[in-house]
């Protein structure tokens, strides 16, 4: 079996859970984003404390957008304290430029996120 083979076989056994889970990405190999082996977070982990921590531009508000729609789209109620009112756009329908086609097709996700319920 070849290196990249037994790094793909490992990512995809480490990340066969029990249960529904939420794609957050693919892993990475040598640079190269790997389809093969999904990223995912087990939705029975997401009700403990967590912490996205990161420099400016780095994506902390995308990756909490993305759990938070990802929680809305199994049915998961989600309070997100939104002080500089970042998120605000989450209500909306998403919209695609060049940048997100490219990233998502490498994950095999879809770039058009749909509006998510929201109470203010």
């Amino acid at each position: 079996m070849s290196t990249i083979e037994t790094f793909l076989s490992a990512m995809q056994q480490g990340y066969t859970f029990k249960g529904a889970s939420l794609t957050i990405g693919a892993a990475m190999y040598d640079g190269q984003v790997q389809k093969e082996a999904p990223v995912k977070i087990p939705l029975a982990t997401l009700n403990r404390h967590g912490l996205i921590a990161g420099a400016t531009g780095t994506g902390k508000t995308k990756t909490l957008q993305g759990l938070a729609e990802g929680l809305s789209a199994h049915g998961v109620a989600v309070m997100m304290m939104d002080i500089k009112g970042d998120l605000s756009g989450i209500a909306k329908a998403g919209t695609e430029n060049d940048k997100i086609k490219e990233r998502h097709s490498n994950w095999v996700l879809n770039g058009n996120p749909p509006p998510f319920p929201v109470s203010s």
